[in-house]
């Protein structure tokens, strides 16, 4: 993606469908960490499409990532098991589909 600003440098994508789910591996930089983020792209019932990940610590590094790649705050709820919940909207994922590294997995996934 080669996308280096406030603190993030995208260094890998990779994306991959799995049945009715794409999942997206993103390798950051965020605030001199570096991480692995696998997030999941599903369809509920009525069409809706989400952006969902998990992440055990770390989460202001995953909110951050998230929120300078599509310019847009995701949900986050703390989970009872420790986990941080970090979730998107069809607009989040509009906004990612704008990256030419991630634009024909995201249509041919949206597609379906």
């Amino acid at each position: 993606m080669g996308l280096e600003k406030d603190g993030v440098k995208v260094l890998g994508v990779e994306a991959e469908e799995k049945g009715d789910k794409l999942y997206v591996t993103l390798r950051a930089e965020v605030d001199g960490a570096v991480g692995e983020y696998r997030l999941t792209f599903t369809r509920e019932k009525d069409g809706t499409r989400r952006l969902q990940f998990y992440v055990r610590g770390g989460a202001a590094r995953a909110v951050k990532l998230v929120e300078v790649l599509t310019g847009e705050r995701p949900q986050v709820t703390e989970m009872p098991d420790g986990r941080t919940r970090i979730r998107g909207s069809d607009k989040h994922i509009e906004t990612l589909a704008r990256y030419e590294e991630l634009r024909e997995a995201i249509e041919r996934w949206s597609n379906q």
